[in-house]
């Protein structure tokens, strides 16, 4: 069905994005780690139009597309908005397919595949607290049984997140702690901190170092051993571009 309707007159050109990454610059023989790209193309097949991306992931299928999607709108008018994508990756022989619906401020989504069936079920909302606005998303992750829900508010210039996933299988929970930061224009810092496995990921993400292109430095750095750190954290760096 892909090929076929990849085979359609092309109507409009979406936009077309690469990016290279590095293996660990801080350690011995820091080198090409992967090269990922995606193609897009919006369709017209009578009234209907839907988005065709095609992605390619060296690390994953270097000698060909990795996988292949189709997304659009089913309903969209001033009560609801129905959106679909529809995911097939080669190498896994299985299809994704996702369903978002949003009406009155609310957004619901279910995700579903050909090996796991219904995988994940979410919604989303603003909520108002205290003073603040904070973006609530709760969601049930079907196999693993386990509920998880996503918060993320302003405060000032900055944007803070959390999220809770509770097993509840196990009794067991997992808490990721986020932070973001605007240093200037085209500059951002990014900090999410996993407090079980002792984990901090900062990365720094300039669009301004150079026209058309963004870079992005990432340090994952492990906080078993605070006497280790500089030694112990893995540096890699991504460049990512459009045309």
């Amino acid at each position: 069905m892909l090929y076929a309707v990849a085979m359609l007159p092309v109507a409009v050109a979406a936009s077309n994005v690469a990016e290279v990454s590095t293996s660990n610059l801080n350690g011995n023989g820091a080198a090409f780690d992967n090269l990922k790209a995606s193609w897009g193309k919006v369709l017209n097949i009578g009234d209907f139009k839907t988005n065709l991306k095609l992605n390619y992931d060296y690390s994953t299928s270097k000698d060909s597309i990795h996988e292949a999607s189709l997304s659009g709108d089913l309903v969209d008018d001033s009560d609801m908005k129905v959106s679909y994508e529809v995911t097939r990756s080669f190498g896994k022989g299985q299809t994704d397919v996702s369903i978002t619906a949003e009406t009155s401020g609310t957004t619901l989504s279910a995700e579903y595949d050909t090996s796991e069936q219904l995988k994940e079920v979410s919604a989303h909302r603003k909520v108002d607290v205290s003073d603040r606005k904070v973006d609530v998303s709760p969601s049930w992750l079907v196999k693993a049984k386990t509920a998880r829900v996503k918060m993320m508010t302003a405060l000032g210039e900055d944007t803070v997140s959390a999220q809770v996933d509770y097993d509840t299988t196990s009794g067991n929970s997992e808490v990721e702690i986020g932070f973001r930061r605007k240093l200037k224009e085209g500059q951002e810092l990014n900090a999410v901190l996993t407090p079980k496995s002792r984990d901090l990921e900062v990365s720094l993400v300039d669009s301004a170092f150079e026209d058309g292109a963004t870079w992005t430095a990432t340090a994952n750095v492990p906080l078993e051993d605070t006497s280790n750190i500089l030694d112990a954290a893995k540096v890699t760096l991504k460049r990512s571009w459009s045309w």
